[in-house]
Order: structure tokens, then C-alpha cells, then sequence
């Protein structure tokens, strides 16, 4: 099996940070300073747009401003997400011409790396689960998980978020997708939503859902998972890059 890095480090909730951290292990990957990544991350109130879309068209403002959520672009394609401590969010950085991915179309990679997602699921009971492409999971038709990619320089970042018990009515107050009156210039593709807590008819902690996804992907990728830290060079070009980039749009 090969052996891969686990980052189960809630360093910070700050989504800005938090983009920052991702793209810095990508840059150490494609520098061949860091070994593939499996992250766990947390984001407080707040709000991430894909990297083409609009901020007017995704989100509603009055809102935003009346809740203080913070609201950013990041780096990598896709809708709309509303993030909170509800929320658990994981990244996966792996080269392109990784075995588990090597030679496959881009749906196919989302579909073999959302699996330790799906499995982690099962362990945890649920049944009725669904991979849609391009990269969503729903349980009985509602969308519990969406993720996005970025590849740059061989290199691939996967990330995802996963509900688990967050703030369904914020969600749907925020983004506009999900207001009849103001979706019309959204991007972002609307799917009814559910909370994992909510299907599993009982409460679960982060802990309890990380450690089901550990053994999801280390079952369905055939890795195994060495807990680490960041390196100093990636700390470094983090900061770098949170002051150069990830500028809050609200």
C-alpha cells in the first residue's frame, strides 16, 4: 500500500487560511517537498464562489452583510458552497499520473476519489448513496457532499465538503440558487440538501465522521495514512499566499 500524508489539523476556521493551506500543499507537491495529502479542515460562517462565478449572481447580500458571513473566491472551479463548523471539508493532492488515477477522464477521477466518501458513509450505516457526476453525493436523492478539482503541473487537488450538521436555513437564505426570486444568474446548480446527522436520525461528532472517512479511503484507494504536520516550507507559503490572494470579497 502506498503511504500517504494525514493533515487532521484544525490549525484555523478561516476559510481565506484555509484555501491558502490547500494551495500551498499543491505547490509543495509540484515541488516534490510533500508526499500525497489527505486534509481535514473546518471553515467558520461563510461563504466559497468557484473561481469563474459572480459574487452578485451567487449570493444573497443583504444576508451576507446582515449575518457578517465572510465570502470568498477560490482557486479551483465549481458552485457555490455555504460553509460552517457544521460542515467538515477534506483535500485530497495526488499526482496525475498516481496509479489510482493515472489514464483516467476527469469524471472518472472524481468518481474514484469521492469513493473513500461513499465507504466512510456505509461504515457509518447509510444506505441509499449516490455518486452523481461530476462530483456530488446524495443520500436518498439529496446532496449531503460536492467537491471540485484543480490540476496544475501533473498535480491534482481534489477537495470536498461533507454536511454534517450544518445551518440548512442559513444555506438556503444565502445562496441564491436556493431563492426562486434571485437564482436567475446563478451558476451554481440547485439540489435539494440534508444534513448526515439528519439521515442518521441521531447526533455525530466531527470525530466520529472523520474517522469513518479514514477508513473509507484508506479501503477504497489502498493507502495507508501517516498523521503529519505541515511542513515549515508549506507554512511559509501559505502566508505567502493568504496576503497575496486571498483578499475577503465581503
Amino acid at each position: 500500500m502506498t503511504l500517504w500524508r494525514l493533515l487532521d489539523l484544525e490549525i484555523t476556521y478561516d476559510a481565506a487560511r484555509n484555501l491558502a493551506i490547500d494551495e500551498a500543499i499543491l505547490q509543495a507537491r509540484i515541488k516534490r517537498i510533500a508526499p500525497p495529502t489527505l486534509r481535514f479542515w473546518r471553515n467558520k460562517e461563510s461563504v466559497i464562489i468557484g473561481r469563474s462565478q459572480k459574487v452578485c449572481a451567487e449570493i444573497n447580500l443583504e444576508e451576507v452583510f446582515k449575518k457578517k458571513i465572510q465570502v470568498i473566491k477560490r482557486f479551483s472551479g465549481g458552485g457555490a458552497v455555504y460553509h460552517d463548523l457544521g460542515n467538515l471539508n477534506y483535500t485530497i493532492v495526488l499526482d496525475e499520473h498516481d496509479p489510482l488515477v493515472k489514464g483516467l477522464d476527469i469524471t472518472e477521477s472524481y468518481n474514484v476519489l469521492c469513493s473513500g466518501v461513499i465507504r466512510g458513509l456505509e461504515i457509518l450505516g447509510l444506505s441509499s448513496i449516490n455518486f452523481v457526476p461530476p462530483g456530488n453525493i446524495f443520500i436518498s436523492q439529496k446532496k449531503v457532499s460536492g467537491s471540485a478539482q484543480l490540476r496544475r503541473k501533473n498535480v491534482i487537488l481534489h477537495h470536498g465538503t461533507l454536511l454534517i450538521n450544518s445551518d440548512l436555513d442559513a444555506l438556503r437564505k444565502v445562496l441564491t440558487v436556493y431563492n426562486e426570486e434571485m437564482k436567475k444568474e446563478s451558476t451554481s446548480k440547485w439540489s435539494p440538501v440534508t444534513n448526515i446527522s439528519d439521515e442518521l436520525k441521531r447526533e455525530i461528532s466531527i470525530s466520529e465522521i472523520k474517522d469513518a472517512l479514514i477508513q473509507g479511503f484508506k479501503e477504497t484507494l489502498h493507502i495507508n495514512l501517516n498523521p503529519g504536520n505541515l511542513t515549515r516550507e508549506e507554512e511559509e507559503m501559505a502566508s505567502e499566499i493568504y496576503h497575496a490572494k486571498y483578499q475577503y470579497l465581503i
